[in-house]
Order: structure tokens, then sequence, then C-alpha cells
């Protein structure tokens, strides 16, 4: 009877691994369960929410429930924060890196509401790890990251959305001879290899961001892409532009304007200068300054795309579509494979009731990303095409192509 009791519990906890998660919105009336807890995404979006979708969402440091050293306990949170930044950028809403939100929120004190003014963004998630880790039981593993979230507006207070997940891989089964017996051992430690955690991680954001709302088609926020990683052997000399970049990637503002303009006044003809600050400015809303910066980075060095990328994207800000437009068709000729203008050349051109030429611009959005091996943007500009596609607009080539080219990817990599 201890036997089949035992067995029955194993089976159970490998039938809950292996389960589809259940999700349970609280909106809509349903309770969570008890006997698959491990695969319940319990989620609300909340009336503040529906009435005014932020525009941005800003990803505060997370506390930790679990026992622990405390910098293994910080490490663990940082993994699970990083990991629910990267699905949120996969959204229209624009994001603020976490350095940028660190270097604020120390300054502010703790002040949500003076965080949210300097990080200029509407809403930020906040929250605990409840669990994380693995547990080895010889013959059975299981390894956890579990959070508790929720999304606040800090001018106002108000809670716009709350979820919590407990995410689980198990390992290992019941033997019942020899050869079950190694079988099940090799199972359960497999289980436990730093790559699963990383694995369940992923599974507990991704499934979290997945209930938060995704309300409109908007250009992606940053520019450019981050700076190239700087070589192993640092240079010799430091000078201004390099230490402006360095205080940027750290979330100082106002250190990396001060550096770049150091820069240009020992050089006024350095375009890098111009286009870094340029792009401290654009990421500080301050567009109306921002743009002088980028048409004198432009002027200085006319074939850079990822200057025509800044050029296009600050005048899309202020409403200059057609000029907006015309630099994204000067970004894709000195780049073809510049996903950054296909893609907000799209949104522009849905916004301005052109869902044709939108196709057209998603469609190669799409193929650049693939060719660059950004895959999260390649799903999302999928995701657009499907939606066109559903108004209509004959897709259905351009469609089967890039899901070819992602399955083919996720195939190789399985």
């Amino acid at each position: 009877m201890t036997r089949r009791l035992s067995a029955s519990v194993f089976a159970l906890a490998s039938l809950a691994a292996c389960a589809q998660p259940r999700f349970v919105d609280k909106a809509a009336g349903e309770e969570p369960g008890s006997l698959l807890a491990y695969n319940e995404v319990t989620f609300q979006v909340h009336e503040a929410y529906t009435a005014s979708p932020p525009d941005c969402v800003a990803v505060l440091p997370l506390t930790v429930r679990t026992p622990g050293e405390p910098q293994a306990r910080d490490e663990d949170a940082a993994k699970v924060r990083l990991s629910l930044y990267a699905h949120l950028a996969a959204q229209s809403k624009r994001g603020v890196r976490l350095e940028r939100v660190d270097h604020v929120l120390a300054a502010a004190r703790d002040d949500r509401k003076a965080l949210a003014e300097g990080i200029k963004c509407a809403a930020v998630i906040e929250g605990e790890v409840t669990e994380y880790g693995n547990s080895f039981y010889g013959l059975f593993s299981n390894v956890t990251a579990g959070v508790s979230l929720k999304m606040v507006r800090p001018a106002d207070g108000a809670l716009l959305w709350e979820g919590s997940h407990l995410a689980s891989s198990r390992g290992g089964s019941l033997p019942l001879d020899p050869i079950g017996l190694a079988m099940a051992a090799i199972d359960a430690f497999g289980n436990m290899r730093d790559e699963q955690i990383l694995r369940v991680t992923d599974d507990l954001a991704r499934r979290l961001v997945s209930t938060i709302p995704d309300n409109k088609v908007a250009a992606t926020d940053d520019p450019v892409e981050p700076p190239p990683l700087k070589p192993a052997k640092a240079p010799a000399v430091v000078d201004d532009v390099a230490a402006a970049e360095a205080l940027l990637a750290e979330g100082d503002h106002a250190g990396a304007l001060a550096a770049a303009d150091r820069a240009l006044v020992a050089n006024p003809d350095r375009s890098d200068a111009h286009f870094l600050k340029g792009r401290v400015l654009m990421l500080d809303k301050d567009y109306a300054a921002a743009e002088p910066a980028i048409i004198k980075a432009v002027a200085l060095d006319r074939g850079n795309a990822r200057y025509l990328n800044a050029l296009g994207a600050v005048n899309a800000e202020k409403g200059a579509v057609e000029r907006a437009l015309a630099a994204y068709r000067m970004a894709i000729d000195a780049d073809p494979a510049n996903g950054f203008a296909w893609y907000n050349t799209g949104v522009i051109q849905l916004n301005a009731g052109q869902p044709q030429e939108a196709a057209e611009a998603f469609t190669g959005a799409g193929m650049a990303y693939l060719k660059a091996g950004n895959y999260a943007k390649a799903e999302r500009t999928l995701s657009e095409l499907r939606e066109l596609a559903k108004a209509g607009i004959p897709l259905d080539r351009e469609i089967t192509a890039i899901e070819g080219a992602l399955s083919d990817l996720s195939r190789r990599k399985s």
C-alpha cells in the first residue's frame, strides 16, 4: 500500500511537471485550485489599467522571501528581474533599462513618484521572489522559481495588474528495477543543471508577462541597439566619449551628457559625441534638444544607419512623420537589413491608414530581424503580419516564410 501511494505521488508530480500551465483570471471570477498549483498562473488586470493603459513599464528590484546568503539571494532576484525585463521588451510598451532604474531609484531614495518622474515612465512592476532554487532527493529533483508581482502607477498609487506563478521542472521517477534505478538517478541529477533553473526562470517570466495586455502597435523606443561590447583589453587612453558610454550603461544620464559635452568642446566635429548626446536626450524624452544633436551627427557621417535610425525616431516622436519616413528610407538604403527602420516605418504607415504599405514594411522587418538573429523581434513582427492578414491583407506567403524560418531555428536549438 505504501509503495502504491509513493508511486501515485511521483506520478502526480510528473504529470504536474509536464502539464500545460493553467491561467487563472481573477477578474473573470476564476478561482485558483490546489492540486496543480505549480502550473497555475494567477493574474488580474484591474480597471485602472483598462481605463488608461500605460505606455511604459519599468521593472524595479525584487525582494526575496527565500532564506540564504544575501549575495546569492540578490543574484536570484536579479535573474528573475532580468527575465521579466526581457519578455516585456517584446511588447509595444516603452521599457527602461534596469541600470537606469537603479541609478534614479537610488537618488530618489525609494520615492516611487520621484522615480517615475526621473525615468519618464508611467508604471512600475515590483514584487517578491517567493521561491527559487532546486532540491535533490536521490531519485527525484525539483527546480522551482516563483514570484508575486504587481504593477502600479506611481503618480496616484493605482494598482494596474497583479500576477503570481510558481514554475517548476521535475526530474526522476519511481524505479521498478536496477536499470530503472540508474536512469531515475541520472534524470533527477540532470534536472539540477544550472541551465535548468534559467529555463524555469524564463518560463516564469514569459507566462506572467503574457497576461499583461499589449494594447497597440507602437514604435520601438530605443533608436539604436546598445553600444557594441568593449574589447577585452581596454584602450590605454579612455576619452570622454568612451566615458560617456560607460556612464550611460550605468544609467547615469547626467554624467553621460556632461562627458559628451566635454568631448565636443575638445572636438566639435565628433559625430559619435553628437549622436550619444542626442540619444541620451531622447531617452529622457527631451526630443526638442535631441534633434539638433542627431542632425549634426548625421551631417558629419551621412552613411551611418544608426544615426539615421535616431533621426527617424526623434521626428516620429515629434509628430513629423514625413521626415521620420524619409530618415528611415535613408537608413534602409544604408543598411537593407535594418530591422529597426523597417519596423518603425510599418508602425507609421499602419497608424496613417496604409495597411498594405505597412505589411510590406513589417515583412522587411521580419526578414531583417531573422538575418540579424533577433528572433524575439521577428516574432513580434510576425504577430503584426498576422493581425494585418486578419484584416484582409493577403500575406500567407510572407507569414509562412517567417514562421518556417523561426520553426527551423527552434528545431535546431532543440
